[in-house]
């Protein structure tokens, strides 16, 4: 393949190279979003970008990318952008590679690779229940937005599909929530399995281009005879390590999307968008191109293609809901003031990017519906918000209150009827608007929701909601206390945060203490939040968010108070251990994330003369993220918008007994970080922008996943609310918000199923890291709300956390560590020097040895 002094392909020797046809996205999309829908090879030398070569496929030159890995050594990595090319099963294609020069000016030698695309697999009988599970958490997922003019269901017969969407139509998003599936079934696929509905095959044929290109009159024309209905599908790649931005192509739709959906307007009578994305799109040019129909069919798993299919053509009814608040453009949302974003030529940081940086919660509470509704702000759709083909009914509504152990619980019925002509389900929603007292209250908060059994027209289901005390409370940072303040409550039902009926009123006679506790949270300097007792004078301008320029630390630190041992006698087998024994069950006993072996995030270090089980990990949110093919579920967005608990229970379970058939003992997640931002890149692998929502629908996730024996974990706590820099990124946020938001999702979650464990973040909140938080981990998890389980780091939180303070603040379980000494030999120091208590190392192993158990 050349002389020493040419450039080479290193390809292992192989001659073929195989292609995923459902990837769309690819490896090394999450290191790099260059080189999305690329098949990479990497070249022996430093390369010359400046000097182009060629890429051609079957004699069709093709898009490349060429550019120096970090992760790889600085390795040069040619892409070449293959997705689209190959759409069939099996199908092979010559990719001929040439001209690239290095940068002593060596020309390579041509190569030649067949790429060959892999095999359909076939269903299995042993997993249909499981695959019926992952079809029915697709469907009531998608979120009907619009449908005007009965553009949707569509009929019978060809339909025009336009936008490169149908070929890159995304079943996951990458990094920890990827899906290695056994098979999918991507739109194109699932249309082309029907026999009633057929894909317009020139038009298919066209955007294999990969460019939302409006195709040529005569092509138009055709179609339009046909078919008075035209499909727009969108599709976005997002995931971890990178967040997204704001530019066209993104958030919003490009200047290509734009014209072609015009076109499409102007040429069909009923135009229906899709959109195929991992996070909410400013939709202005929906509605601007007059189009009918809008989709938000989110992020649908291994069977996401059939999902849409079911849905588009009403052999399933839409019952999705919004889990967030789809804003008219970006800057209508308070945080897009002090996130981070890319646009306009920014740097696209990673998480390791080597920047310190301020991140404050400048709106407080006012996130999502929240801000909306409270200071009359507009949306394109509101929280909650779904269609669908027939239509309910609300009625019959009584509100009670009751006293449980002296506090108040407001309980409301209603019942739901279907009153159109095609079985449904819908989704009844219970918000409250609390009085303004000291504490000023946004106008409306959830504080429950159910959603109906499928209903034929006419019948009825009657639903009961009921809002607990500590849903219905406020947290006082000036008492320390979750308090109700006298006034009247008022309660109200409905379908969505706007879409409303008054339910009834409580009267509170007085102030009221619901649950008493200790400020533990508070930040060095108490941010300026957003009133609406001033909304010009506070509302956020991101003055103090930002690099810290000359940084290299969290800033202000603050201290953190030692808490007592918990466990004064050892767990079993850790009672004969030496304290290296001891930091050796505290350090995870992997050193990558998942590069061996079956392809698992980590393992428990098995110590020589100790039971210790094989206990092995591996990330999932939406599967069993290992080598080994098996479920692909939807991204947690799409589970959560179905609004149905005991569908997320299912899915739990059906990841667990998978994780189990695979060796796997924990499953590292649900993942259910707020909403605080769409931009966040992993928006999509958490849960919604409400913390009873999300808290509710990921309790439920796990208590399905830990009944089959796999244990589980809540992620990430707290305030990982970013990608860009998030080992360096601080949070400061007020007490407040901390546990009414963003703790509250966890605590929420905790009410409804304890889990086995709970995974830190890698941010700082308030000036001390949250894996080396005691406050956090001790004090609100374990002596607040009886978090009994174990503490770990996320993966490389040592980067810049201390691993001493780590365990010494309650952390358990530091990841992936390695299988040498080098982070076990800091504790056993420590011990000996005084700075770490032999006591909390005990204490820490025991936390862990009652989780995993002893071998078998």
């Amino acid at each position: 393949m050349g002389n020493e002094n040419k450039p080479m392909l290193y390809t292992q020797g192989a001659t073929e190279i195989p292609f995923n046809i459902n990837d769309t996205d690819g490896l090394l999309y999450m290191l790099d979003r260059d080189f999305g829908g690329c098949t990479f090879l990497p070249f022996s030398k430093p390369m010359n970008p400046d000097i182009p070569g060629k890429a051609l496929l079957d004699g069709e030159e093709l898009d490349y990318v060429l550019k120096p890995m970090a992760l790889a050594g600085g390795m040069w990595m040619l892409g070449v952008k293959i997705f689209g090319k190959l759409t069939e099963y099996g199908e092979r294609k010559t990719l001929r590679i040439e001209g690239f020069t290095d940068t002593e000016g060596n020309v390579m030698d041509p190569v030649e690779l067949t790429v060959v695309a892999n095999d359909r697999q076939e269903p299995q009988e042993k997993y249909a229940a499981h695959e019926g599970i992952a079809l029915q958490a697709a469907e009531e997922g998608i979120v009907l937005l619009k449908n005007e003019a009965n553009a949707l269901p569509l009929s019978e017969g060809i339909w025009n599909v336009f936008g490169k969407g149908q070929h890159e139509f995304r079943s996951a998003i990458v990094g920890a929530g990827k899906i290695n599936p056994r098979y999918t079934v991507n739109f194109r696929e699932a249309v082309n399995g029907e026999e009633q509905y057929h894909l317009n095959r020139e038009l298919s044929a066209f955007y294999q281009s990969m460019r939302d290109e409006i195709p040529p009159e005569e092509m138009l024309k055709k179609a339009r005879e046909v078919s008075d209905t035209a499909i727009l599908i969108i599709s976005r790649a997002s995931g971890e390590n990178m967040d997204c931005s704001s530019d066209r192509g993104e958030y919003r739709f490009s200047e290509e999307e734009e014209a072609l959906l015009k076109k499409l307007t102007e040429t069909f009578a009923k135009t229906v968008v899709v959109l195929n994305t991992p996070y909410p799109l400013d939709v202005t040019p929906v509605e601007e191109s007059g189009a009918q129909a809008l989709v938000f069919c989110g992020i649908g798993g291994m069977l996401g293609g059939s999902a849409l299919v079911n849905v588009l053509c009403g052999r399933t009814n839409p019952s999705g809901k919004l889990t967030d608040t789809w804003a008219k453009k970006y800057e209508d949302i308070p945080a897009s003031k002090n996130f981070y974003d890319c646009a306009g030529g920014k740097t696209r940081w990673d998480a390791d990017h080597d920047v310190w940086i301020d991140t404050v919660y400048e709106e407080g509470l006012y996130v999502g519906y929240r801000y909306f509704a409270t200071f009359d702000k507009e949306p394109a759709y509101p929280f909650g918000f779904g269609l669908s083909y027939t239509s309910f009914a609300l009625t019959d509504v009584t509100c009670a209150s009751d006293k449980v152990d002296g506090q108040e619980t407001v309980t409301v019925s209603v019942k739901v009827t279907n009153t159109g002509k095609t079985a449904g389900k819908e989704v009844a929603q219970l918000y409250v608007k609390k009085p303004d007292g000291k504490l000023e209250q946004p106008s409306l908060e959830l504080v429950a929701f159910d959603k109906t059994a499928e209903l034929a027209p006419g019948e009825s289901q009657i639903l009961t909601l009921t809002a607990s005390p500590l849903i219905l409370s406020s947290y006082s940072e000036e008492q320390a206390a979750y308090i109700r303040e006298k006034g009247t409550y008022l309660f109200y039902v409905g379908t969505s945060s706007a879409d409303l009926t008054k339910a009834g009123a409580m009267e509170q006679g007085e102030d009221q203490i619901v649950k008493q506790v200790v400020n533990r949270m508070q930040p060095a300097e108490r941010p300026l939040e957003l009133s609406k007792r001033d909304p010009e004078g506070t509302y956020p301008k991101g003055l103090r968010s930002g690099v810290k320029e000359g940084v290299h630390a969290f800033e202000p630190k603050q201290e953190r108070p030692e808490y007592p041992i918990a466990i004064t006698e050892p767990v079993d087998y850790v009672a004969d251990m030496s304290v290296e024994e001891m930091a050796r069950l505290c350090v995870c006993g992997a050193d990558g994330w998942g590069m061996e072996g079956i392809g698992e995030a980590g393992r428990m270090f098995k110590i020589e003369g100790y039971p210790i089980p094989d206990y092995i990990v591996a990330d999932g949110n939406s599967g069993v993220n290992l080598r080994i093919p098996n479920i692909g579920m939807p991204t947690g967005t799409t589970i959560c918008s179905s609004f149905n608990r005991e569908l997320a229970r299912e899915v739990g379970k059906v990841i667990g007994e998978e994780a189990k058939e695979n060796g796997v003992r924990m499953i590292l997640a649900p993942a259910m970080n707020l909403h605080r931002n769409p931009l966040n890149g992993r928006n999509s692998e958490y849960f919604s922008e409400d913390p009873l929502l999300a808290g509710e629908m990921a309790g439920n996730y796990c208590l399905g996943l830990e009944g089959t024996g796999v244990d589980g974990g809540y992620k990430h706590c707290i305030a990982n609310n970013c990608e860009s820099s998030r080992k360096r990124n601080q949070s400061i946020i007020s007490e407040r918000a901390i546990r009414e938001l963003y703790f509250k999702a966890f605590e929420v979650a905790m009410k409804v199923h304890m889990p086995k464990s709970i995974m830190t973040a890698y941010n700082a909140v308030n000036g001390v890291p949250t894996s080396a938080d005691a406050d956090l981990i001790l004090g609100l998890f374990r002596e607040e709300n009886g978090f009994d389980g174990f503490v770990m780091t996320d993966w490389n939180s040592y980067d810049t956390s201390d691993v001493v303070e780590m365990i010494r603040s309650g952390n358990n379980w530091l990841t992936p560590g390695t299988k040498d000494d080098t982070f076990t030999k800091p504790l056993v120091y420590a011990v000996a020097d005084g700075r770490l208590s032999v006591e909390r190392l005990r204490e820490s192993a025991s936390y862990i040895a009652r989780v995993i158990g002893r071998a078998e």
